[in-house]
């Protein structure tokens, strides 16, 4: 799911649950890293349609969306009716059940509406990040076989139908029917043109598609295919335990996406360490990477979740559905965590950022968050070098505060006897941080480390083919 539009849909959702969850009844109580939330709640057999439906009469006039600087208000009534009128538009175009539509572009109202239209038209949303350029739209539209796109014409510096032509050559001289020109229908046109007879038609069934999302940080983006079933569901029991304070939640595109939430009665601990309680018809585990075993309680391992959540699969790609789900429905994904007796879960890094150094497991963050507690550093970037006789080993990639001096020699001191003591240390100095680790990596690599673009053993490809770009005059050698 796209990550800046996702929220837009479970928050409209979750109003459909009017009573406030609280915790009444005991947790699970674990004696492995495995867990299944209490399901005293039954799961919803519903559509969206049916959910907005249901609102919309019961809510008339309360607001359901407002874009403050659009000067868009809407009642679930006023919303109801726009998304009727776009559903019958979109069918009146030609659009059929089980078609697929683009939406590529920011948060506007028309992006939620459309999010509405298409699920009560029973076509499949295909969320296309508004930032993509020419060749992932390109890829994204012919994957998944787009019958439509809609896009604004600009947005800041993200010219969107400059963006299509590169990746569509042909959009100005292709027949009607083919490819939408300049000359295709307006927005306005598309929505109120014949559709009269296209209205009240029903919508689909709760199990059938409701979205594709595309996401990915490793070769081409996969479409993680998601059901009526996945979204209400986990839209319903978001509300069930939400006490519209700031909540701590954590999930994955491929499940629905929420499988972890706080209640309002943790404890501090809980609230500011752990990403919340397992969810009802939810089982979560904890494996080993490397033999497939469940590792004990507050061991960490990968965490794999199960249940009604968990997506259909990536569209037309079995293969890459098999690497993530298994036979027995488990999806894994790929994140480094722990598990306490009471379901509630600690994210501590990525498989793939795991270091093997020896035979041992070495995870980053646990580096990164003990030199965070160093005076003098500002920025900290853990990652694996080969080693011939470990394997792996441990490298540092450090920015020192403005003003003040700090050397490889006293980070490992600072280390010894505490954490993994990196072997290789790089330093710079008064640097802004970046924001991600690919960024970080990328920022540090021609300042901040100390060995050959070649030691690194990123997994990542796009990381180690942007690091391989880099001068060889901006590296230094280490010791």
């Amino acid at each position: 799911m796209n990550q800046s539009h996702s929220p837009i849909l479970l928050l409209l959702l979750v109003k459909t649950a009017t009573k406030l969850f609280r915790r009444l009844l005991p947790l699970p109580i674990a004696t492995n890293s495995r867990v299944r939330g209490v399901c005293e709640t039954p799961l919803l057999s519903k559509t969206v349609g049916q959910c907005l439906e249901e609102t919309a009469h019961k809510f008339p006039e309360r607001e359901a969306l407002v874009f403050f600087k659009d000067g868009v208000r809407k009642t679930f009534s006023q919303f109801k009716q726009d998304v009727d009128l776009a559903a019958a538009g979109l069918l009146a175009l030609g659009l059929k059940k089980g078609d697929r539509l683009g939406m590529w572009g920011p948060n506007k109202y028309e992006w939620v509406l459309m999010q509405f239209a298409t699920a009560q038209a029973g076509i499949i949303l295909v969320s296309v990040n508004p930032a993509y350029q020419a060749q992932e739209l390109e890829f994204v539209i012919r994957k998944v076989g787009c019958k439509a796109l809609v896009f604004p014409t600009q947005f800041k510096t993200q010219k969107y139908y400059e963006i299509l032509k590169q990746a569509c050559p042909e959009l100005e001289t292709a027949s009607p029917g083919a490819i939408k020109s300049k000359r295709g229908r307006k927005w306005n046109d598309s929505v109120q043109g014949d559709s009269s007879r296209h209205r009240g038609q029903p919508g689909q069934r709760a199990l059938t598609t409701l979205s594709l999302s595309f996401q990915g940080t490793t070769g081409s983006p996969k479409g993680a295919t998601l059901s009526h079933h996945n979204i209400v569901n986990n839209a319903y029991l978001i509300g069930k335990r939400l006490d519209f304070n700031v909540r701590v939640a954590y999930g994955t595109t491929e499940n629905s996406p929420v499988t972890f939430m706080g209640f309002p009665q943790d404890d501090i601990t809980q609230k500011t360490e752990t990403v919340g309680c397992v969810f009802p018809h939810t089982e979560a585990k904890i494996e080993n990477p490397e033999t497939g075993e469940i590792v004990p309680l507050n061991s960490p391992g990968e965490l794999q979740v199960r249940g009604y959540c968990v997506m259909i699969g990536y569209w037309a790609d079995p293969n890459k559905t098999s690497e993530v789900i298994t036979d027995e429905k488990w999806y894994k994904t790929g994140d480094i965590a722990i598990l306490d007796k009471y379901g509630y879960c600690k994210i501590i890094g990525r498989c793939k950022d795991m270091i093997i150094r020896g035979g041992e497991n070495i995870y980053p963050a646990e580096i990164e968050q003990f030199l965070h507690t160093h005076p003098k550093l500002q920025e900290v970037q853990v990652v694996g070098v080969n080693d011939p006789k470990m394997g792996e080993e441990i490298c540092a990639c450090i920015t020192v505060k403005a003003g003040q001096e700090c050397t490889a020699e006293e980070i490992k001191a600072f280390c010894k006897g505490k954490v993994g003591s990196p072997r290789q240390s790089g330093l710079s100095r008064g640097r802004r941080g970046p924001q991600t680790r690919l960024q970080s990596l990328v920022l540090a690599c021609p300042l901040a480390v100390g060995f050959s673009i070649a030691d690194l053993s990123f997994q990542d490809p796009t990381v180690h083919s942007v690091c391989q770009q880099l001068p060889a005059h901006c590296l230094w050698q280490g010791e």
